[in-house]
């Protein structure tokens, strides 16, 4: 069977594989440069520099990290995150090392307003108590106990070598045809070919029902001889920036100069790239309508974050094409990767 894969992100890639692996024919139609999405890295005077912002790969999902694994070896990277607050710099998300730090115990309330408020307000710029109870009721409180890493996964990563080399191992022997226009692959579809489809859903219908809304981000570059003494800083503050990062962490790298970057959302429209859909206000009432068209759309499958208008993380868009790709792959593929 002939699979025209729309999209070589994470998603676009894994089915991808999944697919060529399964002895169907696959292409693929990417109109960025390079492969990988926004998970995209290159090097850079000695630097891994992520280009779309810091990706770091964490899972309880072993059937995914084995996935994975085929293409890339790890490095045993566990992320630490800092906070500009009110009350100083402080380890988040908020345990006893947090409570050292201040040197008191904050309420649940406290922690919300200290930590999360404003900078949630700053990345999906309306007030907080505008904002819907699916994300201020993912605010977790505490964690009682002294685990300051942000994730705790059981299975944690860097590629050794970086997500590009990881997504070119992944694709080896798929045909990629980069710098295309966003719709080539409608002219390359014939009869009886399938579509697994991972741009912006309401680009697939033409925007029948109006744009859908996503926030998107501007990136503020800097080269310094001076590390950051943390990988990442969130500014839960009135900061216009979000957070600021320091990109030879992520790799363990130590550099001559760092490239050190600011990180400042912004609503997304032509000319910047959609990260995140706005799950919340106009932009699920018209997805829903997208939704009903997808699932009418014979021959295709929509698969990743904007495809689907949901927020995944990197794991949770490999195990989406495990199970929506289920279909067209041997039982002892689906097995493996359930």
């Amino acid at each position: 069977m002939k699979f025209h894969v729309v999209g070589s992100g994470i998603s676009g890639s894994a089915a991808a594989r999944l697919l060529a692996d399964a002895g169907h024919h696959v292409e693929i139609w990417e109109t960025r440069s390079q492969t990988g999405g926004n998970c995209h890295d290159e090097r850079i005077n000695g630097v891994t520099v992520h280009r779309y912002g810091p990706h770091l790969f964490h899972t309880n999902d072993r059937a995914v990290w084995e996935f994975l694994s085929r293409f890339t070896a790890w490095t045993d990277y566990r992320h630490k995150v800092m906070a500009d607050t009110a009350l100083g710099r402080i380890s988040i998300p908020y345990s006893k090392v947090t409570e050292r730090q201040i040197g008191h115990a904050l309420t649940d309330e406290e922690i919300r307003d200290l930590i999360f408020a404003e900078y949630s307000e700053k990345q999906w710029g309306v007030p907080w108590k505008e904002l819907p109870a699916a994300i201020t009721g993912r605010v977790p409180t505490r964690r009682d106990n002294d685990d300051d890493r942000y994730f705790t996964d059981e299975f944690q990563g860097q590629p050794a070598c970086g997500y590009a080399a990881m997504f070119s191992n992944m694709l080896d022997g798929i045909p990629v045809r980069l710098g295309v226009n966003p719709d080539e692959w409608r002219r390359h579809r014939k009869p009886g070919d399938r579509v697994i489809y991972t741009g912006k859903i309401d680009d697939y219908f033409d925007c029948v029902h109006g744009p859908l809304p996503y926030r998107s981000l501007r990136f503020e570059h800097e080269w310094s001889p001076d590390r950051l003494p943390h990988p990442v800083i969130n500014q839960c503050n009135r900061l216009p920036y979000t957070r600021i990062y320091d990109h030879a962490w992520f790799s363990g790298e130590t550099p001559p100069h760092t490239l050190v970057t600011r990180e400042y959302p912004l609503a997304h429209e032509a000319g910047n790239d959609p990260y995140y859909p706005v799950p919340f206000g106009d932009g699920m009432a018209i997805y829903q309508k997208y939704r009903a068209l997808a699932t009418a759309e014979m021959g295709t499958v929509f698969l990743g974050r904007l495809a689907t208008y949901s927020y995944l993380d990197m794991w949770m868009a490999v195990a989406q094409a495990f199970s929506k790709l289920r279909p067209f792959l041997p039982m002892q593929q689906t097995t493996k990767n359930p």
